[in-house]
C-alpha cells in the first residue's frame, strides 16, 4: 500500500464552515459548499473565494455542483473541497483573479475530483496560469508525492535527461551546438540549486502546458492533489 508524506500546511490553511457544508482554505483560495434546495433541489452549490493579502474578498466563482448530489455523505464533501482548494492554491492571477479559470472550474463542478478528472482540470489550469504558478503547483505535488528530501533526487535524473535531449537540437548565436561539457556543467548547476530551479528548468524547457505531463510520465506519479495525499 502506498504511503504519502504529510502535507505541510500554511498558517492560513484550514477547515471553515460546519461539517455538513464544509469549506477549506488553501493559501488565499477558499473552496466551500452550500445547500440551496429551493434553487437546486438535487445538488449542492459550490463557492470558490479568492482572498487578498488582508483576508478580504477579492474575487469569487459560484455555481451548482453537479458532481455532488445533495445526499452525498459528509466525508465525500470534505474530500471535494479540500482537493479543489489545493488544486487551485497557486492558479489565480493577481491582475485577473479567477476570471481565467472558468473552464477548469466548470469541469470540476460537473465532473468532480476523481483522478482522471483532476488531471484534465489541472491541464486546463496550467494552460491559463502563469509559468511561476505552474512551477509552484508542481513543487507542491512533488513534495507531497515523494517527500521534500527525495523530490530533488528524483528530479535530478529528469533534469539530466531533458538537458541532454534539448541540447542536441540547440544552437548558439554562431550556429554551434552546445559542447557536452557545458551541458553537464549546467545540469550540475541546476540540480545543485534545489527543487525550485529543477522544476523551473523543466517548465521553461518543455512549456508550462506540457510540464505536468512530462513529469508525470518521467516519475510515474499523477501530480494532482488526490484525496489520499491529504488524508481526507
Amino acid at each position: 500500500m502506498l504511503s504519502f508524506p504529510a502535507a505541510r500546511a500554511a498558517p492560513t490553511d484550514g477547515w471553515v464552515g460546519p461539517p455538513e457544508l464544509p469549506g477549506y482554505r488553501a493559501g488565499n483560495v477558499v473552496a466551500r459548499l452550500a445547500d440551496l434546495p429551493s434553487v437546486y433541489p438535487d445538488h449542492l452549490y459550490f463557492h470558490l473565494l479568492l482572498l487578498d493579502a488582508g483576508g478580504r474578498l477579492q474575487d469569487d466563482h459560484s455555481g451548482p455542483c453537479y458532481a455532488l448530489p445533495r445526499q452525498q455523505p459528509a466525508d465525500e464533501r470534505s474530500r471535494f473541497v479540500r482537493v479543489v482548494a489545493e488544486l487551485l492554491r497557486h492558479s489565480p492571477s493577481e491582475d485577473r483573479g479567477l476570471s481565467a479559470l472558468g473552464q477548469a472550474l466548470t469541469v470540476i463542478r460537473q465532473l468532480g475530483v476523481d483522478a482522471d478528472r483532476l488531471i484534465l482540470a489541472a491541464q486546463l489550469l496550467d494552460d491559463v496560469s502563469s509559468e511561476r504558478a505552474v512551477v509552484l503547483s508542481l513543487i507542491q505535488m512533488l513534495e507531497l508525492s515523494l517527500g521534500a528530501d527525495e523530490a530533488p533526487n528524483v528530479m535530478g535524473d529528469v533534469v539530466a535527461g531533458l538537458a541532454h535531449r534539448s541540447a542536441l537540437g540547440s544552437l548558439d548565436e554562431q550556429g554551434r551546438r552546445a559542447p557536452l561539457v557545458d551541458v553537464d556543467q549546467r545540469i550540475r548547476r541546476i540540480n545543485g540549486a534545489g527543487l525550485d530551479a529543477q522544476v523551473s528548468f523543466v517548465v521553461h524547457t518543455v512549456g508550462k502546458a506540457k510540464a505536468r505531463r512530462h513529469l508525470r510520465e518521467a516519475i510515474h506519479f499523477a501530480l494532482v492533489p488526490t484525496p489520499e495525499l491529504f488524508g481526507v
